[in-house]
């Protein structure tokens, strides 16, 4: 049997504690939080607005008939120009002619019968004031009445109201025409406007953009276009605007009805600033970034201008030479502690 004496006993004690730490022992500081930051400068900037719209015609008319009757000639060509005042359809208008020589004879017996009673009441004949004043009103009635033919008459042909491009026709000789049916359609595509919708927040650099450019399908090159008119009112159901370009359109090729993109230039800012959209933290009534001060977090509101899939417009906020932290933004505290290196472009 081993015996362990008392000082064997003191020196195994003694080395077991100086395997322990000390009560009061310091334990080693954290590492600051790593962050990725970057510098506020001034560049140029430009956005460009993408929207979809859909191309009418300058003008565009259904022409009718504006009387019952039956068609007698049909002179205009399908597909084909036609000029401002030109007969399309010409109906019959042989009762309406009957009409109008009687129309016509009456108002002449009126006219003489006027002009010989004023004479004779200027010479002091036995006609009275009464009696020509029932010829003045009988040739007023005359001529009335002959107006009111020559009208009708008028209406017996369908006339293009401008210069276009007739469509197809629904007509043919013969055929009995009732008042309002259609007869062709007519299109002024020298000229295209252009209709499509932006979202209500772009109105302010709405106003000041003029130029816009779109492209249809089967149509490789893009399309100048001039905004002249936007809607007074804002749609409540898309809270959109309704806006409209005016296209030049001199060789005709594009038609009315086709979809179009619409890429509209908003803006173009020489020396804006710029943060990633990731660098903004919302809130209800104001909107943040954390800012890098010498290895600590500091808050600092700012105003937000346009926007871009890529980019944000600080428009008051930040200032060029500042440092703003563009990663772990839900993890940051203002006052926190962190080490911060460039992020990658």
């Amino acid at each position: 049997m081993i015996k362990i004496t008392a000082g064997l006993m003191a020196v195994v004690l003694g080395a077991l504690g100086c395997g322990k730490p000390a009560p009061n022992a310091s334990r080693p500081a954290a590492k600051p939080y790593l962050v990725e930051v970057i510098t506020v400068t001034r560049q140029p900037f430009r956005e460009t607005l993408f929207a979809t719209g859909s191309l009418r015609a300058k003008e565009s008319v259904e022409l009718p008939a504006q009387r019952a009757g039956v068609v007698k000639e049909v002179r205009f060509e399908e597909g084909q120009p036609v000029k401002a005042g030109d007969a399309l359809v010409i109906m019959d208008a042989s009762e309406l002619q009957a009409q109008h020589k009687r129309a016509q004879a009456q108002y002449e017996l009126a006219t003489t019968v006027e002009k010989r009673n004023r004479q004779l009441l200027d010479n002091g004949a036995l006609v009275t004031e009464a009696v020509y004043d029932e010829s003045r009103a009988s040739l007023n009635v005359a001529r009335a009445e002959l107006d009111l033919i020559r009208a009708q008459l008028e209406k017996t042909q369908i006339v293009a109201p401008f210069a276009g491009v007739a469509g197809l026709r629904r007509v043919s000789v013969g055929a009995f025409l009732t008042p309002g049916m259609p007869v062709a359609g007519l299109q002024d595509v020298s000229e295209l406007k252009l209709d499509f919708a932006v979202p209500e927040r772009y109105l302010p650099y709405l106003r000041a953009a003029k130029q816009v450019e779109f492209r249809v399908a089967g149509h490789a090159a893009a399309k100048p276009a001039t905004i002249y008119a936007i809607e007074p009112a804002i749609d409540v159901t898309t809270r959109s605007l309704q806006v409209r370009a005016l296209a030049r359109n001199d060789d005709q090729l594009l038609l009315p009805g086709s979809f179009a993109e619409v890429h509209v230039a908003l803006d173009e800012i020489p020396d804006a600033i710029l943060i990633p959209p990731i660098a903004l933290i919302p809130g209800l009534k104001e909107q943040r970034v954390f800012l890098h001060k010498a290895g600590t977090v500091e808050a600092r509101t700012v105003q937000v201008g346009l926007r871009t899939s890529r980019a944000l417009q600080i428009v008051a906020g930040l200032e060029p030479g500042e440092e703003v932290i563009v990663t772990g933004i839900l993890q940051l505290r203002p006052g926190m502690k962190v080490q911060a290196k460039r992020a990658q472009p």
